[in-house]
């Protein structure tokens, strides 16, 4: 940082009149860009307007930009100028005259291909659709240069910014820390940033996949399981329940605490339980798809991937086999694209934070004013009161939260009070009774938790179908909040399967994780029951009881965090941050002998293959072929034209936001665009209700009736439980002149328990019409009859 003293002031700040308005001036030249790119694309149809409301953060990032450069070129400046006097100030000039002319280039680019150029610019000369006129960018560039010329000289001759370089470089480093937090799309973002951020992203990755295979995880589906042995015979195929317990770690099942789960105690001596189980994750919404489909992580869960990725999941497979799925969650599938994940799995019902009913209560909000969703007692419940009777078997899956922070569950005082019975009564030592009571919210959850899942297991035994039950329980990770002994502590959770059809109940000790559960349970299907699986398959895991004498090494890679996958076992060896362990039988890390160093550079290699597969099977949609896939891409396209239009209206991740404006321009009579926007909502988070209903109510504005009938139908079959859906198809009904329709639809709202005011007077409208018409047919009939008569006279 550069020091003044008093008698150099009036130098120093003639330097500094010199750079600051030959940095306005840049960022000058970057708003006339701004208005050439958005008038371009006014010009050819694809924007409604010049300026709108991403032409204001264009303008937002376009500072942050300045700001940075600007940052960096104050010191090549200083350093340049006490060297040779204007040095400094001639070279500033010149680089950021080359910004500009890149910047340009980059913007007649983007207005002509209708996408931004990243890290893919070496291959342009090989793609004949590129489009680019050098004669346009040097317009852009010459009209640029010219208003930056004349606005230099007003700029410089009242030059009153800032006095010191100090108050300088804050200013510029705090503007452009201002703009990484606002959302960046590519029509309000600086080119040159663009191009930049991607092209360092490429050039920083620490590995690339270089096999030959085209797709490395795919391998012949095992038939055979050992888990086969510990089952009867199956006269049919068995309903089978995934219960996913949010932050349940063994300590609950085989640890310090399972004093507070006393019921998954008990379960767990009818079951086969395993002793040391592994989550491949830290997280629940990655725990999730790897549980179901043994799926690879991506940089931060399978769920948060971009782009569809074709693949084969439990979900999928099984309804090839006739089986009706389920999704079961009280809180919002939109985060982490759960819902997406879902819809692309075709799930039969997905009971969501939408689709309870008002008699259950959510739970208590936080600090913030937001709630997580359902407690356990209600999602369980509303499973067991919703849940339509199935002829054949089915695939229900549950995924718990109210083991998660905050813990805000029901009755929070009893449940405290539990809790310190449990610590009074219980041998645990001192400095273990102190954690509890600093945590007791935390371990009253617990105790929630194992008593709803008590009651939904004695529920479940009174179903005519119990003893064809199959139920898996396993948590989703282990809690940060607990202390935990080394580095592998926080993987470790329980698995437990229980089943009428069990031989006998046992602990398995091998070392298994949550992607061999689906191979596992397909294995067993596929035994027992002959079930149809493809041929090959790209999961992760393998045989949840390996066999002895296997030679293929047990790989379990584990990923810590979102973007930190730095854990991985090989056998028996550990691999964690760069240190290398040996675990013993209980899993417990022992250092290694010196006669391991072939082991050690396999476990090496094999971790740097993971993480290499990891990244280019679902970068490049390479699990499985499509042609193996179950499921189909189904997602809207949008052409390259519509995107930027979209980016052009709705700017972040609100899409509340975005479905208020699709509304507007649905009032606006734009239907065109209310219903491409709504359709780009969809697409990113398929279960937002109001869109849909949005959608079903723009179609019969256009007198499409049968369309609109259709989506709205669809929209109460997915949300029993809301009034909006029902209100929106009776108007639909009424406009359409399908009056009679009203009775299948009043059936069903009683049936969900929907009892609104504006809903029964759309029944009493529709009704109102049906008797009008009735009274004019009897008229009709007299006339005719009276008619009839008079002619028989004749």
């Amino acid at each position: 940082m550069l020091e003044y003293r008093e008698e150099h002031i009036e130098s120093k700040e003639r330097k500094l009149r010199d750079f600051i308005p030959v940095v306005i001036t840049f960022f000058v030249g970057l708003v006339v860009l701004s208005i050439y790119q958005n008038a371009m694309l006014y010009a050819i149809g694809v924007l409604d307007s010049v300026f709108n409301s991403s032409f204001l953060l264009y303008l937002l990032h376009h500072l942050g930009y300045a700001s940075v450069i600007s940052l960096f070129l104050a010191f090549i400046f200083n350093l340049l100028e006490n060297k040779k006097p204007g040095l400094g100030l001639r070279v500033v000039q010149i680089m950021l005259i080359i910004l500009l002319l890149l910047e340009a280039v980059l913007i007649t680019y983007y207005v002509q291909n209708f996408e931004p150029l990243g890290s893919d610019f070496l291959g342009l000369f090989k793609n004949k659709e590129i489009r680019f006129s050098l004669l346009q960018a040097s317009v852009a560039t010459s009209i640029t240069l010219t208003v930056c010329f004349i606005c230099y000289k007003y700029i410089a001759s009242f030059y009153t910014v800032i006095s010191r370089m100090y108050p300088l470089t804050i200013v510029f480093f705090s503007i452009f820390l201002a703009t990484l937090y606002s959302d960046k799309k590519p029509i309000n973002e600086n080119k040159t940033q663009y191009l930049a951020h991607h092209v360092t992203k490429r050039l920083l990755q620490s590995y690339s996949y270089e096999g030959t295979e085209e797709y490395p995880l795919v391998r012949p589906f095992q038939k055979e399981t050992g888990l086969a042995g510990y089952f009867k015979p199956m006269d049919t195929l068995p309903h089978i329940k995934i219960i996913i317990l949010d932050g349940l770690g063994n300590e609950f099942v085989d640890g310090r605490f399972t004093d507070f789960m006393p019921n998954l105690q008990e379960l767990k001596r009818k079951s086969l339980s395993w002793k040391n189980f592994l989550s491949n994750t830290g997280e629940s919404h990655a725990a999730f798809p790897t549980i179901i489909g043994s799926l690879p992580f991506g940089e931060s869960g399978f769920t948060t991937l971009p782009d569809f990725t074709y693949r084969n999941t439990l979900y999928s497979i099984l309804r090839e086999n006739g089986y009706k799925t389920s999704f079961n969650h009280g809180g919002n599938t939109a985060l982490f694209n759960i819902d997406r994940f879902l819809e692309e799995e075709k799930v039969d019902q997905i009971f969501d934070r939408n689709n309870f009913g008002r008699e259950f209560s959510l739970q208590e909000e936080d600090a913030a004013g937001i709630t997580l969703g359902y407690p356990d007692g209600a999602l369980f419940s509303n499973f067991h009161k919703n849940a339509k009777p199935s002829v054949g078997p089915k695939l229900d899956v549950f995924l718990t939260l109210s083991t998660k922070a905050p813990y805000h569950i029901p009755e929070i005082d009893t449940y405290t009070h539990k809790v310190a019975n449990i610590v009074e009564t219980s041998g645990m030592k001192a400095s273990e009774q102190r954690f509890v009571r600093r945590n007791e919210e935390l371990f009253a959850s617990f105790v929630y938790a194992d008593e709803a899942l008590a009651q939904f297991m004695t529920r479940e035994q009174l179903s005519p179908d119990f003893s064809t039950m199959i139920y898996v329980i396993t948590g989703s990770h282990q809690l940060s909040e607990l202390s935990q002994d080394n580095a592998l502590s926080k993987y470790r959770v329980p698995l437990l399967i229980f089943s009428p059809l069990l031989k006998s109940a046992t602990e398995i000790t091998n070392v298994a994780s949550h992607a061999d559960i689906a191979p596992s349970l397909l294995g067993l299907l596929s035994e027992k029951q002959n079930s149809k699986v493809p041929d090959q398959v790209g999961f992760l895991g393998g045989d949840l009881i390996r066999k002895s004498g296997t030679k293929d090494p047990k790989e379990v890679p584990l990923m810590r965090s979102a973007y930190r996958i730095q854990d991985f076992i090989l056998d028996d060896l550990f691999y964690s941050d760069g240190e290398i362990y040996k675990l013993d039988k209980d899993l417990n890390l022992r250092e290694l002998e010196d006669d391991e160093e072939t082991r050690v550079s396999l476990l090496e290699e094999r971790f740097q293959n993971f993480k290499t597969v990891n990244s280019y099977v679902t970068e490049n949609n390479r699990i499985i072929p499509k042609s193996v896939s179950l499921i189909e891409d189904r997602k809207p396209k949008f052409t390259k034209e519509e995107l930027i239009w979209i980016e052009s209206v709705f700017n972040g991740k609100d899409f509340d936001n975005a479905y208020g404006h699709a509304k507007q321009l649905a009032f606006d009579k734009d239907y065109g665009r209310a219903l491409l926007l709504s359709e780009y909502i969809l697409s990113e988070i398929p279960r937002h209700a109001d869109t849909e209903i949005l959608m079903g109510r723009v179609r019969a504005w256009q007198g499409d009736y049968e369309r609109s009938i259709q989506i709205l139908y669809n929209v109460i079959r997915k949300y029993p439980k809301y009034e909006d859906g029902y209100c929106a198809l009776m108007d639909a009904y009424f406009w359409s002149g399908k009056n009679e329709n009203m009775y299948e639809i009043q059936r069903l709202a009683r049936k969900n328990g929907i009892e609104d005011k504006i809903l029964n007077e759309k029944f009493e409208r529709s009704l109102a019409l049906i008797r009008q018409g009735q009274v004019m047919d009897e008229k009709s009939a007299i006339e005719q009859e009276t008619v009839e008569i008079g002619t028989q006279r004749k």
